[in-house]
């Protein structure tokens, strides 16, 4: 291979162009999917069973981009030239890789690990890839009217949800409770049960996400791209280039967004947002002061970030909370289990994704949720990813962040242009392309919930679908209108880019947003847009490589194998197990119950290291035994054999060793008496083993101490009993602080509880 020369002004093939077009707009319909379909982090996820065609749908896309950039890889190598513009996150994106690659190898939960990487990477390929293919304004421009047009698509969701769906979800629910507490999986008057209600009628509007404080990141993101793109139309109108008459109504666009970021009630998001305002116009109105003392600003700031971090860790140390109210009160528990989790595996973390199944083992006794993320975007990839992964994560985004702060951008190369451009009828071949996306392919992923009524239906497909469609067209076209396509990025959307990305890390300092594919995804976008921006301002100079055949050869084989790998390893198996666990639901619904059971052993066949058909299986044979006429063991056995290979494959969950207790307790209840003292043993094995995975739940420790009295260990039974009532008057005094005007609700139970009583009681006087 010959050696790379370097070119600032390099030319590109027809057919490199070509597909630059089809990969951007390949990027663009992925991105307009991923925002406005519900793609729950994967490690939410990861203890739903239910939401497993969610995971497939998010590697699904992830898929896509990986695909695009190895496609633009293999094409660009095989030309005379190839041309490649450093996008300043690669020497960080390996780092990262190889962290994701070590955690995912001694993580508990395998199959979790490895999809959760794949979809946490592919949008920093698609960042890359972006790089190399927004080599134009227009281009750059056209991705911010995208993302800006999704904002107005969110914030018509938002406003349905505020203004309609809300108070329709609550009579529904009020008609018939039972139905849709059984579609979330959540059991009748259980903790579980009281936090949906909670939430439900406090009318929370989360959008197409999954909570309001991703809706109101996403609001934030959006509302930065139209805000770039409105100052930039003011300027043009100062120079007497646009009418004021055609101001307004892209005003209007930024204020619909902001609007819907108001009524999340994400207090993060709004804060984060409202700072970055704040100094977006304290940078457009005194730019030449911030860029003649831009390293005392820096200097200022990180001193200024520095001593407010050790403030905050320093009040939540001294008042065991953070300042903020009762929602800081359970981030600081979130960061205490985080880092008692660290402490226990300080190099190569968890693994991605499995968070989830370890808080427990940490989490504190008063806490009222056990959660999937600590609520802080730094400590959820060190205990996850470990610290080379959050090394290699933070150099992804500072390195070009520091390089866009020093580097500078001014608008003295900016050229005033009054023609029209040929890019409109590619921003309309965008337009069409995206639309068209997003009502075809949503429908595909989202089924219609047919109802008898046509009226509903009719409003079913209109809100669903048809409604975000004209949303989008909407905010496009009044985002697109009067863009001086032809002139170079300005400074003002440049800045909104920045600032956009500082108010997105500012607000994930509380909260888990980002790791929200579809808000991940824009994230990556904007690092993007903001190193494409600052290359073609500054010049910077390409890579231009005049590899040999055989270099090409190799290229080419290499991406072939690790397309093989990945296929093989990340999505094949992932795509059999959900579809073969989807139809054993069907099965389940017809009452076809031995076609399930086939069906969820061939899943977990299919992926030997996924849990979740073993997991399924053993619960569905349980459920066999209890609706069963005649109560025999043949179910309950084959409830132990699955539940046992499912710990097998993820030891750290404490949820199928305490069904495993079940299981063994109804085998002593109907055994004879020469096998109950084993059954007994092994309920009290596994009892030990859920508690030790959770040990600040009191109904685990009032199961355990049942079983321990009856093997006559009083002693241990009476610490036990005494733990859980510990457990429970903890909860309950957080309950009070948290809840005021709410009656407390007794997570352990009424019953369970007062029995703990009595016999803590009695065992203590005997």
């Amino acid at each position: 291979m010959t050696k790379p020369a370097i070119s600032s002004v390099p030319s590109k093939s027809k057919a490199q162009v070509a597909l630059d077009y089809i990969l951007l707009g390949i990027c663009l319909c992925v991105i307009a999917l991923r925002v406005t379909l519900t793609e729950g982090p994967i490690a939410q996820t990861a203890t739903k069973r239910i939401n497993l065609g969610s995971d497939l749908i998010s590697l699904g896309m992830s898929t896509v981009f990986i695909t695009a950039f190895l496609l633009w890889l293999v094409s660009n190598i095989w030309q005379k030239k190839f041309l490649y513009r450093p996008a300043l996150i690669e020497i960080g994106l390996i780092i990262f890789i190889i962290a994701a690659v070590v955690a995912s190898t001694f993580a508990s939960d395998k199959r979790t690990a490895i999809t959760s990487s794949v979809i946490f990477i592919a949008p920093a390929l698609m960042a890359i890839l972006l790089v190399q293919i927004l080599d134009s304004s227009a281009k750059i421009k056209i991705v911010l009217v995208v993302v800006g047009a999704l904002g107005i698509v969110s914030a018509y969701k938002c406003s349905e949800q505020f203004f309609v769906s809300n108070q329709m979800t609550i009579e529904q629910y009020e008609q018939d409770p039972q139905s849709l507490l059984k579609a979330l999986g959540i059991k009748e008057d259980s903790f579980e049960h009281m936090l949906f209600e909670h939430r439900l009628y406090s009318r929370g509007i989360r959008g197409f996400f999954t909570n309001r404080n991703s809706a109101g990141a996403f609001a934030c993101l959006a509302a930065f791209a139209a805000l770039g793109l409105l100052f930039e139309k003011w300027k043009n109108f100062r120079l007497g280039a646009h009418s004021v008459r055609k101001f307004p109504i892209c005003f209007f666009a930024v204020a619909v967004i902001v609007f819907s970021l108001a009524i999340t009630r994400s207090k993060g998001a709004s804060a984060a947002f409202l700072v970055m305002v704040i100094a977006l116009i304290g940078y457009l109105l005194f730019g030449r002061y911030f860029k003649k003392h831009r390293k005392f600003l820096f200097a200022v700031v990180l001193a200024a970030a520095v001593l407010g971090g050790c403030v905050f860790i320093l009040y939540g140390i001294t008042h065991k909370t953070l300042p903020g109210g009762s929602s800081m009160l359970v981030r600081w528990q979130y960061w205490q289990g985080a880092l008692k989790m660290y402490a226990d595996n300080p190099l190569k973390g968890v693994g991605p994704g499995n968070f989830v199944h370890f808080y427990t083992h940490y989490k504190e006794p008063a806490a009222l949720e056990s959660v999937a993320d600590p609520h802080n975007f730094l400590l959820s990839i060190l205990t996850q990813y470990g610290p080379i992964g959050l090394f290699g994560f933070l150099a992804m985004i500072l390195v070009p962040l520091f390089k866009v702060f020093f580097a500078g951008y001014d608008d003295n190369l900016r050229k005033s242009s009054s023609a029209k451009s040929g890019f409109q009828k590619t921003a309309f071949v965008f337009l069409t392309v995206s639309s068209l996306t997003l009502l075809v392919v949503r429908v595909m992923l989202i089924p219609i919930p047919l109802s008898e009524y046509i009226e509903v239906n009719i409003y079913i497909v209109f809100t669903m679908y048809l409604a975000p469609v004209a949303a989008f067209f909407i905010g496009f076209w009044i985002l697109a209108k009067d863009v001086d396509w032809n002139a170079p990025v300005s400074s003002a959307i440049f800045a909104a880019i920045f600032f956009a990305v500082l108010a997105c890390l500012i607000h994930n300092l509380i909260d888990f947003a980002v790791f929200e594919p579809g808000i991940l995804t824009v994230f990556w976008v904007f690092i993007a847009c903001l190193v494409a921006a600052l290359a073609q301002r500054k010049n910077y100079s390409h890579f231009v490589l005049a590899p040999s055949v055989y270099f090409k050869g190799l290229i080419t084989l290499s991406v072939i194998g690790l397309v093989w790998v990945y296929s093989y390893y990340a999505l094949l198996p992932v795509a059999k197990t959900t579809s073969k666990i989807k139809l054993a639901h069907q099965m389940v619904s017809t009452g076809r119950l031995e076609r399930a059971h086939k069906l969820l052993s061939a899943a977990a066949e299919a992926d030997p290291l996924s849990q979740a058909a073993l997991s399924l299986n053993g619960r569905l044979y349980l459920s066999d035994f209890y609706d069963g006429l005649q109560r025999n063991e043949t179910s309950l056995l084959k409830a132990q054999e699955f539940l046992l290979e499912s710990v097998g494959r993820n030891k750290a969950d404490y949820r199928d060793y305490e069904r495993l207790v079940e299981v063994y307790m109804q085998l002593y209840e109907i055994s004879d008496v020469r096998e109950r003292t084993d059954w007994l043993d092994k309920a009290y094995v596994n009892a030990r083993s859920a508690v030790e995975r959770y040990p600040g739940c009191a109904r685990l420790r009032v199961e355990l101490a049942k079983i321990t009295e009856r093997l006559g260990k009083k002693d241990s039974a009476l610490k036990q009993y005494k733990k859980a009532i510990e457990i429970e008057d903890a909860y309950r005094q957080q309950f009070k602080l948290i809840y005021p005007r709410r009656e407390v609700f007794s997570r352990l139970g009424r019953d369970n509880y007062e029995f703990a009583r009595k016999r803590l009681e009695k065992l203590g006087h005997e």
